[in-house]
């Protein structure tokens, strides 16, 4: 059965439909609410010292990764990544220089290259693409694990 609708209905109803798909702007919504999460909870760490133009940018990559993972809690890990705040935990570049100095390739004090770096990097990449594999709904893999402790900043 056919139904006739007058032109001008039709013209009114095609400009209120959104041009992109309501999945797609919620899809939108919810990943810039994620990123303006981390970037606030980034700047409480910093006591309000970071460059936001970057601090977004950094959550737009982080959020493909471990976008489904807590915006804050991210922030928390990846600032204690970036400035060695945790005390527990050494940046990765300082825990490759120190396993570079036990197996005798560089002496102490004498900082890794570029090269190397870049290899511990990729032997981590390496790794963290077997923890893929085992996931947790909440928590993420243990490749976004192991990217977030040894990968470069920012991953």
């Amino acid at each position: 059965m056919e139904t006739n609708v007058h032109p001008l209905t039709a013209a009114r109803t095609a400009a209120v439909e959104p041009e992109v798909p309501f999945s797609e702007l919620s899809r939108r919504a919810a990943k810039n609410d994620w990123i303006n999460r981390y970037v606030a909870e980034w700047q409480l760490l910093a006591n309000g010292r970071v460059d936001a133009e970057y601090a977004m940018l950094d959550g737009s990559t982080l959020h493909y990764v471990v976008g489904h993972r807590l915006p804050e809690e991210i922030a928390r890990q990846h600032f204690n990544g970036c400035t060695g705040a945790d005390s527990n935990l050494e940046r990765a570049e300082e825990k490759y220089q120190s396993l570079a100095v036990e197996v005798d390739l560089v002496s102490a004090g004498t900082p890794l290259s570029k090269a190397q770096l870049d290899f511990a990097y990729g032997v981590a990449v390496l790794c963290a693409s077997v923890g893929d594999r085992f996931r947790d709904p909440r928590e993420g893999s243990a490749g976004d694990q192991i990217r977030a402790s040894y990968g470069p900043v920012p991953f």
